[in-house]
Formats: C-alpha cells, sequence, structure tokens
C-alpha cells in the first residue's frame, strides 16, 4: 500500500488499530513513513550507521520493554520494490521475518506518532531509501531507557476517544 511520506495515515472508520486519532488524545497526528511501490519515486541517500542499528534493534524488541509493533498479520508482504521476503537476524531470538507488522515510532514530544511498515529496514538497507529528517529525528530522539508499547498506548488512545 503507498502513502507519500508524512501523510496522515487514514484507513477506514475503525480505531482497530488507532489510525485516526480524536481531538482529546494527547497524539495530533499518525503520519505515514516509508510505505513504498515501485510505481512511485522516493527519495535515496546514506542514513547514519547507529540509526540503522536502532531502527534493526527496535525491530527485534531490543531492548526489552521496548514493542514498536502493532497491527501483525499472519503472513509476510513481499518487499514492494524487489518482491524478495527478507528476513534479518536478530541477536535475540534469531531469524525475524520483514512484511509482517506496522511500526509506530513518537516523536520527542509525542505530539506526532510515525507509522511504517517494518519493512522500512530492508529498504533502507537494500534500496537506500531516505526516510524524512522528522522521521530520522523521532527515531533518533527514541527513549529506548524508558517501557513503551504501542498497542497498549494505542488502546488507551482508543479508549480515550470514545
Amino acid at each position: 500500500m503507498y502513502s507519500e511520506d508524512l501523510s496522515p495515515l487514514r484507513r477506514g472508520t475503525d480505531n482497530k488499530y488507532w489510525y485516526e486519532f480524536a481531538d482529546d488524545c494527547e497524539f495530533e497526528k499518525l503520519l505515514t513513513i516509508g510505505w513504498l511501490d515501485s510505481n512511485h519515486s522516493f527519495p535515496v541517500g546514506p542514513i547514519d550507521n547507529a540509526l540503522v542499528k536502532k531502527l534493526r534493534d527496535l525491530i527485534c524488541c531490543i531492548p526489552k520493554g521496548i514493542n514498536v509493533h502493532v497491527a501483525r498479520i499472519r503472513g509476510q508482504h513481499p518487499c514492494n520494490l524487489c518482491k524478495a521476503y527478507p528476513k534479518i537476524r536478530c541477536k535475540i531470538g534469531g531469524m525475524r521475518h520483514l512484511g509482517c507488522t506496522e511500526l509506530r515510532i513518537p516523536s520527542r514530544e509525542q505530539k506526532i506518532v510515525f507509522t511504517s511498515p517494518d519493512m522500512i529496514l530492508h529498504y533502507i538497507e537494500e534500496h537506500s531509501y531516505l526516510p524524512p529528517d522528522e522521521f530520522l529525528e523521532a527515531l533518533r530522539n527514541f527513549d529506548t531507557s524508558q517501557p513503551f508499547n504501542a498497542v497498549e498506548l494505542g488502546k488507551k488512545l482508543i479508549k480515550r476517544s470514545e
């Protein structure tokens, strides 16, 4: 599913995965990052290796107490660019398939949440995708010393909006 970077995520009207927020939620926006396909161009360029490692660790659920994953599917979605079914090796838990979940990375102020497919790591490493600076800044400032659970946060926000 293609979506232009930094556009609001809109998928129907149900709040099952907290795609849209009510005005009283602490998050004002849920913006898409890395929803690429072969029919649309995307920016390319280098990314700091430390940020790529941090993204990989977040996808691998390292450190403990951090879960940025939502909307897990039972299968695996192939890369929209090369049709591969990529896997990554995690320090804990062995191999992990990409194309199975969405990620939520909040901005420092937690006024914006960036949503991306976990395939974003493959897009960066194999296709030189360069996410917007706003996302890279959020990733850089993501505090991995504090517990974070995207699913629980989403449930809390949906409950507040009802």
